[in-house]
């Protein structure tokens, strides 16, 4: 069975894990017009992403959710980070479809 990799912006809203990591891999000027309430910004097309994510000390196992303006790049953060090792990083889309969905807001 192949591990989930893609979840929601509805299932996440629904089932968040509060206590999870929550990581907007956009650039710092969207993160700015806008985020996700308790998100940390991590821009996936920075070259020292990686670094930066390791220095967070996410868990390997626990979930942390991803998310950018659509869900492309987050879906390619998702994929880099299970490569290091975080097998619980899971795509959970675009902000705005977030947004709608009810998820929080800063």
């Amino acid at each position: 069975m192949t591990p989930q990799i893609d979840l929601s912006p509805s299932d996440f809203v629904a089932g968040r894990d509060p206590e999870a990591p929550l990581l907007d891999v956009r650039t710092p000027a969207e993160f700015a017009e806008g985020h996700l309430a308790g998100a940390v910004n991590v821009d996936v097309q920075d070259p020292s992403f990686l670094d930066r994510v390791e220095a967070l000390d996410l868990p390997a196992d626990a979930p942390v959710y991803l998310y950018c303006k659509s869900g492309g790049r987050s879906g390619q953060a998702t994929t880099a980070l299970r490569q290091h090792g975080h097998a619980g990083a899971l795509n959970v889309g675009g902000f705005a479809d977030l947004a709608e969905a009810g998820a929080d807001v800063a």
